[in-house]
């Protein structure tokens, strides 16, 4: 007796019928495109066929694949007209929880404009935001611990997650305001014989900026590092410390504290801040809701 059909992969095939390219449709659902080759091959086996071959444009149907199409429209379009019924969903009226993984870089940076949103749209809800420590939280977003999850560095995401890029940052290098030691523009050579602050959420002090300056290798001297984006503010702008931190970081600390911002002495990489959740709150309107509410505040912060 053949497994039960796991519905979801329905979605899939509904995709591929307009698409007929995997590419294609792993960005209409929002997953990998790994994710929808697995789907394709586990659907594959259940109707021993393999539905979608490739063409000289893209995919073309197999006769099974074209005798299955009305019918798996219809469901796919039954089971939309079923999720209508979340358009009942009323944020006024919520009295839960949202528990976000991830740092106090995105707390600095967009909270007090999304408790102010939620305060007249959503005024019973609660939102949390637990550290992400420098690892992906695959657990807690699979048991409901966490929501969602948002860091620069979630890779390679297992089977069943989404994910939507929500920021887009540089790096710059700042240091408190009259620094004995810096006078004007910070050069690529001076920038090594300063004492540098790190921001670490694994606690590690690997130099990842060493350069090749006059045949010699050089790297910073760190000499303190912190976990946390927030007291990095308090420590630079009262020592002779420099950091190198995301740009939007640093404009947050300048409004508050006396420091000085500089481009990085050198070309750095962007930094790309994902969103990430778990297929079991996909569909929750609770969710996806309070999901496009960081996502359109991070798009502001980033303008």
């Amino acid at each position: 007796m053949k497994k039960p059909l796991d519905l979801n992969l329905l979605f899939v095939v509904d995709s591929l019928y307009r698409t007929q390219n995997v590419s294609k449709t792993a960005q209409e659902l929002n997953v990998t495109q790994s994710a929808i080759s697995h789907g394709l091959k586990k659907i594959r086996e259940h109707f021993n066929d393999p539905l979608f071959v490739r063409a000289s444009k893209g995919m073309t149907l197999t006769d099974t694949a074209k005798r299955l199409r009305p019918k798996i429209e219809n469901l796919v379009q039954q089971a939309l007209a079923l999720s209508q019924e979340n358009e009942m969903f009323d944020p006024l009226k919520v009295a839960e929880r949202i528990t976000i993984a991830t740092s106090d870089y995105i707390e600095i940076l967009v909270m007090p404009a999304i408790l102010k949103r939620i305060k007249t749209e959503a005024p019973h809800l609660q939102v949390s935001i637990r550290p992400t420590r420098g690892e992906f939280p695959k657990a807690e977003l699979e048991d409901g611990t966490f929501d969602m999850a948002i860091a620069g560095f979630y890779k390679n995401l297992p089977e069943g997650f989404y994910e939507t890029k929500v920021l887009e940052d540089t790096f710059s290098t700042a240091h408190r305001k009259k620094h004995p030691k810096i006078q004007g523009e910070l050069k690529e050579s001076q920038f090594y014989d300063l004492d540098h602050a790190l921001i670490t959420l694994q606690g590690d002090f690997k130099d990842n900026l060493e350069k090749k300056f006059s045949n010699k290798k050089l790297s910073r001297n760190i000499v303190f590092g912190s976990y946390s984006f927030t007291g990095m503010a308090f420590t630079l702008s009262q020592s002779d410390l420099v950091l190198t931190a995301p740009t939007l970081l640093l404009e947050k600390y300048k409004e508050f504290f006396p420091i000085q911002i500089q481009p990085t002495p050198f070309p750095m990489g962007n930094i790309n801040l994902r969103m990430v959740w778990h297929s079991r709150t996909h569909k929750d309107p609770l969710r996806a809701w309070f999901r496009n509410l960081i996502k359109t505040e991070l798009a502001k912060v980033s303008k």
